[in-house]
C-alpha cells in the first residue's frame, strides 16, 4: 500500500513538472456543480498557509506544514514540508498540482490522477480530515488565507489621528 503512495507522489511531481493544467479554462466545459474555482468565488485565489498533524499520535508523529497556492485560473500547487520537530516524524516532503473544483463550502484539489484532497471552507480557513498517502494516516489539516499586504512605500499615508 506504501508503494501506491509513492507511485502517486511521483505522477503527481511528473504532473507539475509537465505542467497538467492548461492555460484558458472555459466554464462550458465544466457541469454546473463543477465549475473550476475562478468562476464561482475569486476569494480562493492566493495564497494558503497552514498545518497537518496525525490524529491520536503516539510514539509516530506525521506533522508538518503545508502552503497552498490557488491561482485566478483555477489551477493550484501545494507544497508539504515535515515540522521542524521531535525526531520520530514520520511526515514526507511532497508537492503536487492540478485544478481546483468550489461546491458550495467544498473546495476540491484534483489531480490528473484523480481526486486529491476536499477541503471544507469557512471564511478565511480551509480544513479537512484526511488520509496522508505517504504514511497511511489520518491527519486533520488546517489552511488559513495569507492576506497581501500592501507595500508601505506605496501606500498612501494615513493622516495623523493627533
Amino acid at each position: 500500500m506504501k508503494a501506491s503512495g509513492t507511485v502517486l507522489t511521483s505522477l503527481a511531481l511528473v504532473a507539475l513538472v509537465s505542467g497538467c493544467a492548461g492555460a484558458g479554462v472555459s466554464h462550458s466545459s465544466y457541469s454546473r456543480d463543477q465549475v473550476p474555482a475562478t468562476f464561482v468565488e475569486n476569494q480562493l485565489a492566493g495564497t494558503w498557509q497552514g498545518s497537518f498533524s496525525k490524529i491520536d499520535a503516539s510514539l509516530y508523529e506525521d506533522e508538518g506544514n503545508c502552503v497552498l497556492q490557488i491561482r485566478p485560473d483555477g489551477t493550484f500547487t501545494a507544497t508539504m514540508s515535515k515540522a521542524k520537530l521531535g525526531t520520530n516524524n514520520l511526515a514526507k516532503p511532497e508537492s503536487f498540482s492540478g485544478t481546483v473544483v468550489s461546491r458550495g463550502n467544498r473546495v476540491m484539489l484534483t489531480t490528473a490522477q484523480g481526486p486529491r484532497l476536499t477541503l471544507m471552507r469557512r471564511g478565511d480557513t480551509l480544513y479537512a480530515v484526511a488520509e496522508d498517502p505517504t504514511v497511511e494516516a489520518p491527519i486533520t489539516m488546517s489552511l488559513r488565507h495569507v492576506s497581501t499586504q500592501v507595500s508601505q512605500t506605496n501606500a498612501p499615508s494615513a493622516p495623523s489621528l493627533q
